[in-house]
């Protein structure tokens, strides 16, 4: 093991030497330097220059336009809509459109929980199941008035004027009406009383 030692302190003498002899200063060659990398020029600094904006239209509807107007011969242009449809917008967009249908608040508002039925858990759950009760008697007679407008239709529709497909999907319509009105007068029974009781 001492054999190598000095050979190794030779070798890091040698490295040393060698950096220090090597010219480290010395200004490179232009011969040893690329011409490409001779001949390129420092790279602009970037520099945020705001865009100028395009002008605003002046008027929008009746078509005056600022000096970018559109020309409709131009490809691409965008298309200019006809004056009765934006005189038709702007009235809706005051008066409202004539076609809504009005307003109508629920006559049968949502009975909401009392502070007792809050603050006790199984109270509340009765509240809720009272609730669904509720809402399972509004289908129920729902749908029963509009299985009896349902079958009036029809029978208007059997004495003319009425297509068979249009019979027939009219006849679709109320079987699956009675059958989704059938399936949850059997899965709660006391709704039939109720039933019962409203037609009354």
């Amino acid at each position: 093991m001492k054999g190598w030692l000095p050979g190794l302190g030779l070798l890091a003498a040698g490295a040393l030497a060698l950096v220090v002899a090597w010219p480290s200063s010395a200004p490179e060659s232009p011969e040893l330097v690329p011409q490409a990398v001779q001949d390129a020029q420092p790279a602009p600094a970037y520099t945020n220059k705001p865009q100028a904006a395009a002008p605003m239209p002046e008027v929008i509807g009746e078509r005056a336009v600022a000096a970018a107007d559109y020309r409709g011969d131009e490809k691409g242009a965008a298309p200019v809509p006809p004056s009765a449809a934006v005189a038709s917008l702007r009235e809706s967009m005051r008066n409202g459109d004539p076609r809504t249908p009005p307003l109508v608040r629920s006559s049968n508002l949502r009975e909401p929980p009392t502070a007792q039925e809050l603050a006790d858990p199984s109270l509340y759950q009765q509240y809720e199941q009272r609730q669904k009760q509720q809402v399972y008697a509004s289908f129920v007679a729902a749908a029963s008035g509009r299985i009896t407008e349902l079958e009036g239709l029809i029978q208007q529709g059997e004495q003319g004027g009425v297509t068979p497909e249009q019979l027939e999907e009219g006849r679709r319509k109320l079987e699956a009406l009675r059958q989704q009105r059938d399936q949850l007068l059997a899965q709660q029974p006391g709704l039939a009383g109720e039933e019962s009781a409203a037609q009354e």
